[in-house]
């Protein structure tokens, strides 16, 4: 699933719901946030979140449940409909098992005891930290180790990639969970964790349409393709498509560009340039019965008479190209 977060500082009138997230993700500890309105406008917040039927996690210490006005977490779950309390830095294990008790929690995938999952009551999700200081993120090996440990324990897993607008301060330079997403469109970052895990959230609360609409396309297991393709071939964009299941590493051969054993469309030579990784190819006439088959290269290849060039991926968008396997659905997109 695809969460969205919102902070108080960055809810005001101009706030409009995302109604194709499954949740929202919020934090009620942040101390340069914190007035005589704050809870108020918190219970505004949730308020809002729960007319259109969001799923709500907050993240809070127990500064945050004190600077709101509550002695324990009953009084605060009272007050607020909230889905699931992350507990942030302060709590002993002890407490946390306690709370579990009373509503469902989220633990710090990153950092909580593991020895004691199943010593947790109610409904348990882990989510991972996100990282604002630059090269704090963590590294792949002890993000895959840790979810390692939670899957083989049935827990839900949830972890976080930057925005692209309106990164929240006071560092701005995105809230990623792993460090080597930090500085790549929201939408590469959440191909690279989205079979490692149950649900990512956009910890920033900046997110473009153009990257919103590339994760929702790709949310129904149908990979997009930002590319750019000559007007002759324009049919391609916005077509399902699929890889098949023969295809070597190094290329994506498409199914229905050909049927395997026969002779597809004659194409006359043209445009038979190198094929860079990235470029999209339907070979010609001189191929034979293989004339009208389309291929993505996933790495560079040599020119080839036989074969054209029609077009090529978006530079930025080439990763994209490394999490499509073979038998994947994926649709070209402007």
């Amino acid at each position: 699933m695809i969460g969205r977060s919102v902070y108080i500082s960055n809810f005001n009138d101009d706030f409009k719901i995302d109604e194709n997230c499954d949740f929202y993700f919020t934090s009620f500890h942040i101390e340069e946030e914190f007035d005589n309105k704050y809870k108020d406008r918190a219970i505004e917040l949730t308020n809002l979140l729960k007319k259109y039927n969001k799923k709500i996690i907050v993240d809070i210490s127990l500064k945050g449940l004190n600077n709101l006005g509550y002695k324990n977490f009953i009084e605060l779950i009272n007050d607020f409909d909230i889905d699931y309390i992350r507990l942030d830095y302060g709590f002993v294990d002890e407490e946390i098992l306690e709370i579990s008790k009373y509503c469902n929690i989220a633990i710090n995938a990153s950092t909580f005891d593991l020895s004691l999952l199943d010593k947790l009551e109610n409904k348990v999700m882990a989510i991972h930290n996100f990282y604002p200081r630059k090269d704090t993120g963590l590294d792949r090996d002890y993000f895959n180790e840790r979810n390692k440990i939670l899957k083989e324990n049935n827990i839900e897993i949830a972890a976080f990639i930057s925005g692209d607008q309106l990164f929240r301060g006071p560092v701005y330079e995105g809230l990623p969970t792993l460090e080597d997403c930090r500085d790549k469109p929201p939408y590469i970052q959440y191909l690279s964790i989205r079979d490692d895990v149950d649900h990512i959230i956009v910890g920033d609360i900046g997110l473009s349409d153009y990257q919103r609409q590339l994760i929702y396309m790709s949310k129904e297991s149908i990979i997009a393709i930002p590319a750019i393709i000559d007007d002759e071939y324009a049919y391609l964009y916005d077509t399902e498509l699929s890889n098949r299941t023969d295809s070597p590493k190094w290329l994506i051969r498409i199914k229905q560009s050909r049927e395997y054993a026969s002779a597809g469309k004659l194409v006359e030579p043209f445009n038979c340039i190198d094929r860079n990784k990235g470029s999209i190819t339907i070979d010609n006439r001189n191929y034979l019965r293989y004339s009208g088959e389309i291929q993505v290269m996933k790495k560079d290849l040599c020119k080839d008479d036989r074969v054209n060039v029609i077009g090529k991926i978006k530079d930025e968008y080439l990763e994209v190209l490394d999490y499509i396997k073979n038998n994947d659905r994926f649709r070209f997109v402007k």
